[in-house]
Order: C-alpha cells, then sequence, then structure tokens
C-alpha cells in the first residue's frame, strides 16, 4: 500500500472508529489495497478482497457511515494484515543450490534466479556428501560454490541488502559456512548481509521463503 493508503488503514481498524473519513479516499484506498473495487449505480462501492465481497453505500454528507466502516473492518480482518513493505532480497542455500529472490512486498511478486553448482567431475557431488557426513568437507569445492554466488549478487543485486536463509545446522549448515566465506573473500558482499536463518528447503514454497 500507498502512505496514503496506509494512514487510511489505520484510521479504519483504530478506535474510535472514524465518523469523518471521506467517501474518495475511501474508495481510493481500496482501489489501492483490494483485488477488485467497482463503482455500481446508486452511489454503491463493491469492493472484493482475497475471494470475500462487501458492497458499501455512500452517504448524503460524502462521508463513510459507522455501518460501512464496520463492513470495512470485517472485509480487512478476512485478509492478512500486511507484513511488510517495499523489496526483500533473500539468498536461500544449500549444497547444490542458491536461489536469490528478489520479493516486491507492496506488489505480492517474486522474481529469482539460481546458480546452481557444476562440477567438471562429477565424482566430487558424491565425495561432498560423503566427506560432510565424515566431517571433511572439500572445502575448495565449496568455495568455488560461493564465489560463484558472491558475484551473482554482485551482478544481479549490487549495492542491495539481503537475508540468507539455509538448511541444516552444524556440519550441514551450508548458509553459515556460505557468510564465513563471503567474510573472508568477498567483504564487500558480506558486508550486505543483514541476517542468517534457518528454513526446510526441501520443503518450502516461494510464499515460505
Amino acid at each position: 500500500m500507498t502512505t496514503h493508503a496506509d494512514k487510511t488503514y489505520a484510521r479504519i481498524t483504530g478506535s474510535p472508529a472514524p465518523r469523518d473519513l471521506e467517501w474518495t479516499e475511501f474508495i481510493s484506498f481500496w482501489q489501492d489495497r483490494a483485488d477488485q473495487v467497482e463503482q455500481e449505480t446508486g452511489d454503491r462501492l463493491a469492493v472484493k478482497l482475497n475471494g470475500h465481497r462487501e458492497v458499501f453505500r455512500r452517504q448524503h454528507d460524502g462521508r463513510v457511515s459507522i455501518e460501512d466502516i464496520e463492513r470495512a473492518r470485517h472485509l480487512l480482518a478476512a485478509t492478512p494484515e500486511p507484513k511488510g513493505h517495499g523489496e526483500l532480497l533473500a539468498v536461500a542455500i544449500d549444497a547444490e543450490h542458491a536461489r536469490i529472490f528478489d520479493f516486491d512486498l507492496d506488489a505480492r511478486t517474486v522474481s529469482d534466479t539460481e546458480c546452481t553448482v557444476t562440477d567438471e567431475d562429477r565424482r566430487a557431488d558424491h565425495l561432498r556428501t560423503v566427506e560432510r557426513h565424515t566431517g571433511h568437507d572439500d572445502e575448495r569445492d565449496l568455495d568455488h560454490f560461493f564465489d560463484a554466488v558472491a558475484e551473482a549478487l554482485r551482478s544481479t543485486a549490487p549495492d542491495r541488502s539481503f537475508v540468507v536463509i539455509g538448511h541444516g545446522s552444524g556440519k550441514a549448515d551450508v548458509a553459515a559456512e556460505f557468510v564465513e566465506r563471503l567474510r573472508a573473500a568477498h567483504a564487500d558482499v558480506a558486508a550486505r548481509v543483514t541476517a542468517l536463518t534457518e528454513l526446510d528447503l526441501s520443503a518450502a514454497t516461494d510464499a515460505d521463503i
């Protein structure tokens, strides 16, 4: 939502309920927030939001009635409250893949790119898995992967801060190793890391991330 729509949202959901909210401001709010808005005959406003529909009626004084404020509150309560605004960059990484997500929190859309480990010696994938279990990681192989991800971040999202999302803990915590590699060899990229968190990437959807 825009800043103006944020203020209108706060007024509608706040206490006490507003008695002086202008109808034009009410329309603008729904046009910014709802999935579908239709101005019907007889000063009626039909709003659809997350599968729910409500019809509001304009008063003669050009303000929103208390009854419509209550209807608006019920409609808003049926949908999740906005979690954030602006953009969010995230890197979801395990031992095989790194995906760079660029979330637009206002538009609820996401684009992503993917960096894949490419080993000339196909045994490296198997050896790395085995050695990881035995506690003898092929650090040089992982470093090449981490370096490729760092370069992808430089080229696709220069100067953007980002969150690192990993899968596993202890010896399997590739995300933590990735951050350590950034600090050791890519200080400019490491300085942009704002958080390190854990998620089951094997089952996570884009929305979960």
